[in-house]
């Protein structure tokens, strides 16, 4: 990596510190010292690159931050030194268009920061989704199916009807979303080229609640709040609870037609920014709720963003969240004759020859020891909040699990082998940190794994899909699968395998990774010209190696035995109702 360059030289211009064309290399670190004794707002601004940027207290990295995806993109710390503290932020590249070579850096320090109001004409908004559709049309092997070209060509006319009538970027923003998450594919990515709260007021106009889905109602889900914790919604200034879950839900996608993660995560995720882009903000909230069987109506003043954040990293339905994701992975005893194996993702390991994945083995040996000494008859595989990473490790712990040799996939393909308009293509972290910086890295790599045409699908080279054996050793006892709405990639095919071949009773919610095919593999990104909004997919069609099950029809993700749902009650203790599943459906193991 080049060495770090550190800017010295500031202008002082209207009370604002600012420096501008300051040259980023792809790979290049900046280093620059805020010069402001008080509060400010510290913006960094790129023409040309996806920058990322860390604040350093005495050398101690205390905040981290990559708000906007865009290349075009503007990142803003509030700054709030204190006295006797030195402080340093560092600045670099995350991503760049293939056929940029460096960018320009602009810093600036203020003490407020203008709302974003780039302006764009219809016509520049038709041409991009345009060109939106021709990336799709070129290079997603998962467009056609779940639609069909009818409904392809249907949904577009429609968005370019309401492109052209579109007023500002959100407009258009929305428009793209939907026609995103009709593809039916929860790699699918679309978003804004900066935070979407930097297009919104500063002023104090943020929702004064926080709101949890839970089984289709909206729950209040703040402590020490006006509206008693666990009130049901009924509307927000006159929009139901149902309207905004639906359409709160256009902007979160799902392999086929699944809908429990597209419903429900928004309230997690999205509450920061794409709630204010469908609802907007405002200065009052007339919320109707219902408590103890009785409805009530208040008005709330509006809050600011940053007591919003305070209010949503504090929610009380993070407690057993927090519980749930303490540890990447873990084997613990549950209870008489049943031991649980929690994985809460695949990404800590990028394959077999990674310590990480040596690590894992090793503990997975370390488990079947404890299940043989003790003869354990119930084994829990809880897969909740694991949204993928790596084959390799899925791969591993299935093989602990059947009897069956299997494999990645019946088959698995591309429409390429060569990127397509690679002019609009980003560079994303994923490829800088495995040495691909431009096109030719990519090709290189396609052209190694899908080397065979057939009938214009690239195939996946029969030998990197190897038949994997079961281990020498295998769990033969009851298998309890635990799933929820945020299973996905990795993970959800892992519980299609478990499904598939094992006696799992599986209990929880319809996963949003699906059940026999998803796309996966390799995802690429494209930036649209004018707006600057990214939108990526996963290029490759998987046929998993999932056999056809009566209860799982095409376009759904793992669908459980028992479908779980929680009362008010149970939400306000944050029980683990999915345990206390397993302990109702037990049956007695003669040891």
């Amino acid at each position: 990596m080049t060495k770090p360059f550190i800017i010295h030289l500031l202008l002082l211009v209207n009370s604002v510190y600012a420096q501008s064309n300051i040259e980023l290399k792809p790979g290049d670190t900046l280093k620059y010292s805020p010069q402001s004794q008080k509060p400010v707002w510290v913006t960094v601004q790129s023409s040309d690159a996806n920058v990322a940027v860390a604040l350093f207290m005495d050398n101690k990295k205390i905040k981290e931050q990559d708000d906007s995806r865009g290349i075009k993109s503007i990142e803003r710390l509030l700054y709030t030194p204190e006295k006797g503290k030195k402080y340093e932020i560092k600045i670099w590249g995350k991503s760049y268009i293939e056929k940029s070579k460096a960018s320009k850096i602009s810093i600036t320090e203020s003490k407020n920061v203008p709302i974003l109001n780039g302006q764009f004409t219809p016509a520049q908004f038709v041409e991009d989704l345009r060109i939106f559709r021709s990336i799709r049309e070129q290079a997603n092997s998962g467009l056609y199916v779940y639609r069909s070209k009818q409904q392809i060509d249907s949904i577009y006319q429609k968005a370019e009807e309401a492109a052209a009538n579109s007023k500002n970027i959100f407009d258009f923003y929305k428009i793209i979303a939907k026609v995103t998450g009709f593809e039916g594919s929860c790699h699918n990515y679309t978003d804004l080229p900066n935070h979407a709260s930097y297009y919104l007021t500063q002023g104090p106009e943020y929702l004064p609640i926080t709101l949890k889905n839970i089984d289709g109602r909206l729950l209040q889900d703040s402590k020490d709040n006006k509206i008693p914790l666990a009130a049901e919604i009924i509307s927000i200034n006159g929009i139901s609870a149902k309207e905004i879950i639906n359409r709160f839900s256009q902007y979160y996608f799902s392999d086929g037609y699944s809908m429990p993660y597209r419903e429900t995560t928004g309230f997690e995720r999205g509450m920061l920014d794409k709630f204010y882009i469908e609802f907007g903000t405002h200065k009052q909230y007339d919320i109707k709720y219902q408590w103890n069987g009785r409805i009530d109506e208040v008005t709330m003043s509006g809050i600011s963003l940053e007591n919003f954040k305070k209010l949503q990293e504090s929610r009380h339905s993070l407690t057993l969240d927090k519980k749930l994701m303490a540890e990447k992975y873990s084997f613990t005893k549950e209870g008489e004759n049943r031991y649980r194996l929690s994985v809460r993702g695949f990404d800590f390991a990028t394959g077999k020859e990674d310590p990480a994945y040596q690590k894992f083995s090793v503990f997975l040996n370390q488990m079947m020891d404890t299940l043989e000494r003790e003869k354990v008859g119930n084994l829990i595989i809880d897969l909740r909040g694991n949204t993928g990473g790596t084959g390799a490790l899925y791969e591993k712990v299935f093989s602990y699990l059947t009897q069956r040799p299997f494999r990645d996939s019946h088959y698995a393909y591309t429409w390429f082998n060569e990127v397509p308009m690679e002019e609009k293509l980003v560079i994303t972290p994923l490829f800088l940190s495995n040495g691909v910086k431009d096109k030719n890295g990519i090709n290189a790599y396609l052209k190694q794994l899908y080397p065979k045409q057939v009938q214009g699908k690239y195939y996946w080279a029969d030998d990197k899909n190897t038949s994997i054996l079961p281990n020498e050793r295998t769990f033969k006892g009851q298998i309890y699968l635990l799933v929820d709405q945020r299973v996905a990639s990795a993970a959800s095919h892992l519980a299609s395998l478990i499904k598939s071949y094992t006696n799992a009773i599986v209990i929880g919610k319809e996963t949003v990774g699906g059940y026999y095919e998803h796309n996966g593999h390799l995802p690429l990104v494209y930036e649209l010209p004018n707006t600057g909004i990214q939108t990526g997919f996963s290029i490759v069609h998987v046929i998993q190696d999932a056999q056809n099950l009566p209860d799982q029809k095409k376009g759904q993700g793992i669908i459980p035995h028992y479908e779980i749902r929680t009362t008010l009650q149970e939400f306000l203790d944050q029980s683990d109702v999915y345990l206390k599943k397993v302990l109702e459906l037990q049956k007695p193991t003669n040891k």
